[in-house]
């Protein structure tokens, strides 16, 4: 199989040739977005060291001649990496041409001090180009972090712990890692599932009449096709009364109709959502989709269990491409009026994973928490005057202010075929759509008109 993830030479550094710990060992195999490359460097003392530290600097440079790859992240044997880690720091640094390396802040520096001129390098990313024009050095009173964070300075590129980025350190007692456990993998085939979340769980959708012919024989043909059971709760806009009877009489379907108003469904949505997620069991599995354009072609257990190990989140998926080949993102943030609020807007939106709004899950509580505030940054200085006609800017605001509100699963829950290479989605003559990388499709998402070009729907 062909995979279009970025590959990243991954150097763990070690004193010795011991395993790994099954925790840090379960950090790495977690990893999304990404491809990683694995290097072991054992930094062994030998008699011209003069100290720990210098043989931690030959470690470095030993690790930079292995690499291949243009990305470079170091990684501390007693550092875990939360799932999305490595695909941050590289997301980060491909938007960022002005920065050499970014950081996760495992010791909490950042947190305290903010821009801080010391860079721990225990689960750091550069671009390898920059490590190849100098070395790691070190000077007395200072570690090998810091010079190198000098130098890099010094040639007029950044280096910084880049913030949402998260890892942990290892607790230590007498040299013995406490807590070494493996950590939890939200990944649908890590779970068990329990047959009593689908029968609970909530489909939510919202369109206009103009998709009621979709919803009925494209979208909620193939959801059921694939035993997917689940109450759909549609909120209708606008529809005729005929309408309305054929959609309730559809099983399963709970219908809501409410009259125009001159707003779009992506937008409206926010505020009728949050109504309905108020009413729901709040441990409930809700789910949504942009309804008019999607293909469901798989069980959703999977993602109800994914759901329900993480009840505190939002479950999102980001787009093929971001910034800065993603021209909406400075498009729908450059035209905030508030200076302090399109400045922090942009910042956030192009130094992190561009997600779609058209598909999130959670738990009733975690989903109605977003829809109560996506509405109140529509209506707020935070995005006023901002062209994005519908809340993917609002969603992205949202998640990238507090990385604890939501986790990224992966992109085949709602596999976005818009922006894709030419050539990467293809129909299989038993009609599944499927991508040329491997991916698992459990959720088409033509966004952009996208399966209407392809034929693939009209």
């Amino acid at each position: 199989m062909i995979n279009n993830f970025p590959t990243i030479d991954l150097v763990v550094l070690t004193r010795d040739d011991r395993p790994l710990t099954t925790t840090v060992q379960a950090s790495i195999q977690a990893q999304t977005g990404v491809k990683i490359r694995l290097h072991r460097v054992i930094g062994s003392a030998n008699d011209q060291d003069q100290s720990r530290i210098a043989t931690i600097v030959r470690a470095r440079n030993e690790a930079v001649r292995r690499a291949k790859g243009p990305w470079l992240m170091f990684l501390d044997d007693d550092v875990v990496l939360e799932p999305d880690c490595v695909a941050r720091l590289h997301y980060g640094l491909a938007s960022r041409p002005n920065y050499a390396g970014f950081g996760a802040d495992y010791l909490g520096e950042a947190s305290k001090y903010g821009s801080s001129s010391h860079v721990a390098m225990g689960a750091t990313m550069f671009r390898r180009s920059v490590l190849e024009q100098t070395t790691f050095r070190l000077e007395e009173n200072k570690c090998e972090c810091l010079c190198c964070c000098e130098d890099i300075r010094r040639t007029g590129a950044r280096i910084e712990y880049l913030p949402g980025t998260k890892a942990s350190h290892l607790v230590k007692e007498n040299g013995r890692i406490l807590c070494d456990q493996p950590i939890a993998v939200a990944t649908s085939n890590k779970l068990k599932h329990d047959a009593t979340l689908s029968t609970r769980a909530k489909i939510l959708v919202a369109f206009n009449r103009r998709d009621v012919r979709r919803f009925r024989e494209v979208f909620l043909r193939m959801l059921r096709a694939y035993g997917n059971q689940q109450e759909v709760i549609a909120v209708g806009y606008g529809l005729y009364p005929s309408e309305i009877g054929l959609l309730s009489r559809s099983t399963g379907v709970r219908v809501i109709s409410k009259s125009v108003n001159g707003q779009m469904p992506p937008v409206r949505r926010l505020r009728d959502f949050g109504e309905i997620t108020a009413t729901l069991n709040p441990s409930a599995s809700v789910a949504y989709w942009d309804a008019s354009d999607i293909i469901v072609q798989a069980s959703l257990d999977p993602l109800w269990n994914i759901v329900q190990s993480n009840p505190e989140k939002i479950l999102g998926v980001r787009e093929p491409i971001g910034y800065p080949q993603n021209t909406a993102i400075f498009g729908w943030t450059r035209t905030i009026q508030d200076p302090l609020m399109r400045h922090r807007a942009f910042e956030l939106l192009s130094t992190r994973p561009f997600l779609n709004s058209g598909f999130s899950a959670g738990t009733a509580s975690a989903m109605h928490r977003y829809f109560t505030e996506a509405t109140r940054l529509r209506e707020s200085s935070a995005l006023r005057g901002s062209t994005d006609w519908g809340d993917q800017t609002a969603f992205n605001l949202y998640c990238h202010s507090d990385h604890d509100r939501w986790l990224e699963v992966p992109d085949g829950w709602n596999y976005c075929v818009h922006d894709r290479p030419a050539g990467e989605v293809h129909v299989t003559p038993d009609g599944r759509i499927n991508c040329r990388s491997g991916t698992p499709i459990h959720v088409v998402h033509g966004n952009a008109r996208s399966l209407v070009k392809l034929a693939i729907i009209r």
